[in-house]
């Protein structure tokens, strides 16, 4: 970045050190080899409800389903990014935007546990 390392931080908040890059990019791989399958399961699931030959594409219901299903998918797809910089830079509004993400990540991920698990029985 071209931020010179004596710029004061935004309201008297001290900057707290940088960790490395190689921590930051691990952090992203990790997270992205936990949301990969997730993401594509997903997908699937989303694009099997829409295109059921029962029902017409256009109703309301898979209107509702592609915008929430393109949401959480956004949501799924930035969150290992925000997660390493956040580790990273260890700033607020980055950490916020990392939280923000992975709400949506994390509950998709246990309904498609829970799925997953009433489907053994």
């Amino acid at each position: 970045m071209t931020d010179s390392p004596g710029t004061p931080a935004p309201h008297g908040e001290a900057l707290a050190p940088q960790r490395s890059q190689l921590t930051g990019a691990v952090t992203t791989l990790v997270a992205w080899v936990a949301v990969i399958l997730p993401i594509i399961l997903m997908a699937v699931t989303i694009f099997a409800e829409i295109m059921r030959p029962d029902q017409g594409m256009w109703t309301a219901r898979n209107l509702s389903l592609m915008f929430l299903g393109a949401l959480l998918l956004f949501c799924m797809i930035a969150f290992p990014q925000f997660l390493g910089n956040a580790v990273r830079f260890r700033e607020k509004a980055m950490w916020r935007s990392a939280i923000i993400t992975g709400i949506p990540t994390v509950a998709v991920m246990v309904y498609f546990i829970f799925r997953w698990m009433a489907n053994l029985g």
